[in-house]
């Protein structure tokens, strides 16, 4: 409990820090139509927008063209996949993990040969990938995927491998985007800008402190001491002289 509960202020202090955010990815794709149309297959690239949202959340629209080789005939045909997506991230340091699932449409190009093939149609995607950062705000980027219509018999996996620019924030005074006592709110929203580093802060920047005992929530040892006990400076009950 005690670590579900700290995990929910670290995710929360993060997504505060990160909620207005637009992030752009440009990546490289692979594409491989495991039922239908021979096996289709090959690499493209692909760009992304994404706008970060409270509580961890994101909303991204995708482009990607891809230049695709059938397996056995070597017939060759661009394919266009625009989408929109809903991201969960999960910080790790300063990078993150995150699932993503999204829908959009396909649009093969009508290479001659491929005529009663060459429809556009829709798909769901589900995806899974991490953010590591390189420096400053870009990051290394990757992700695997799986798209699948069952009305046309298409399931597809893929992968894409990339850069992605994550800002954590404007520089300036002490108005801006600048987060002084590094507790993860910046400094025109922070109530309490001078939280001791390592302390997790709520929403508005103060120091948690969950089981009430004045040592904040992050530099307390033990974070379930019962109510009133006396404690000493890293949040421990303190045995009283019999």
């Amino acid at each position: 409990m005690v670590a579900v509960f700290c995990l929910a202020h670290v995710t929360g202090n993060a997504s505060a820090q990160q909620a207005g955010t637009i992030e752009v990815s440009v990546l490289g794709v692979w594409h491989n139509k495991t039922t239908t149309l021979d096996g289709l297959k090959g690499f493209g690239a692909g760009a992304r927008i994404g706008l970060w949202l409270p509580r961890n959340f994101e909303v991204e629209g995708q482009f990607d063209v891809t230049s695709l080789r059938q397996s056995v005939s070597g017939t060759q045909l661009r394919l266009i996949y625009a989408a929109g997506s809903i991201l969960y991230n999960v910080p790790i340091g300063s990078g993150s993990a995150y699932v993503r699932g999204g829908f959009g449409k396909l649009r093969p190009n009508c290479a001659i040969g491929l005529a009663p093939y060459c429809y556009s149609h829709s798909a769901l995607t589900a995806a899974a990938g991490f953010r590591a950062p390189i420096k400053s705000a870009v990051q290394f980027r990757a992700e695997a995927m799986i798209r699948n219509r069952s009305a046309y018999q298409y399931t597809s996996l893929g992968a894409n491998v990339g850069l992605t620019l994550v800002p954590s924030g404007r520089r300036g005074g002490p108005g801006s985007g600048e987060d002084t006592d590094g507790d993860g709110i910046v400094n025109r929203r922070d109530r309490c800008p001078n939280t001791p580093r390592g302390a997790l802060a709520d929403e508005r920047g103060c120091p948690s402190d969950f089981d009430g005992d004045g040592v904040a929530d992050g530099l307390d040892r033990c974070p379930t001491t019962p109510k009133g006990a006396p404690v000493d400076a890293i949040g421990c009950p303190v045995k009283r002289p019999d």
